[in-house]
């Protein structure tokens, strides 16, 4: 799943620009005094991500759309399993009996039979993850968008997530804005299905 926790948003381009001509400078002289004048202001703004992902009806309606893969993946899942055990007691053997060459082979062939439903339940938990990041960048990436419009219009430039700042001037708050122009924008996104989604391209 695509982490929404640990980073910024992705920096304007003339942001990164401004940070290598800060690398650059400090190896260079210093310049005339008006050179250091030019240098902005920070403006912050502050996003609450993971109220946005628990609010806006795009994550929520990926949510739901993963809840409902699991649930069938849970019932099949269960139902393969009983029919398993079932063959398993089939298997057993008495206390005093020896098994055949007959019962070695169906042994064998059961063993084999659970390996592939073991390799078909880590494929189904794989897949649903891969979905699942799938639609969620694609919920992340119209958060972007929308978080550089708002702080395009307040004259910010820079944006920080709530939980990589304990104390801020709620003035900074830009969450109410982007959830609100998100909703707007994409109120829904499309949950791809697992069954599609491969290795490779990853559905794409």
């Amino acid at each position: 799943m695509v982490s929404l926790s640990s980073v910024l948003l992705p920096r304007p381009a003339w942001l990164t620009a401004l940070v290598a001509a800060i690398v650059l400078a400090a190896a260079l002289p210093a310049g005339p005094a008006r050179a250091q004048d030019s240098f902005p202001n920070a403006a912050i703004g502050i996003i609450d991500m993971q109220r946005i992902l628990r609010d806006s009806t795009a994550a929520q309606g990926v949510d739901q759309s993963r809840q409902q893969y699991l649930e069938t993946y849970n019932k099949e899942t269960a139902a393969e399993e009983q029919t398993l055990r079932e063959e398993q007691r089939g298997l057993a053997l008495g206390p005093n009996e020896a098994p055949t060459p007959e019962m070695q082979q169906r042994a064998q062939a059961f063993r084999g039979k659970v390996a592939q439903f073991e390799q078909r339940v880590a494929e189904r938990r794989r897949n649903l993850e891969r979905a699942l990041s799938l639609a969620l960048s694609k919920v992340q990436q119209m958060i972007t968008v929308v978080a550089d419009e708002v702080a395009a219009e307040r004259g910010i430039n820079l944006v920080l997530y709530r939980s990589q700042v304990p104390l801020f001037d709620p003035r900074m708050e830009m969450t109410e804005d982007v959830l609100t122009r998100l909703n707007e924008r994409l109120p829904s996104v499309e949950f791809p299905d697992p069954a599609t989604v491969s290795d490779a391209g990853d559905g794409q």
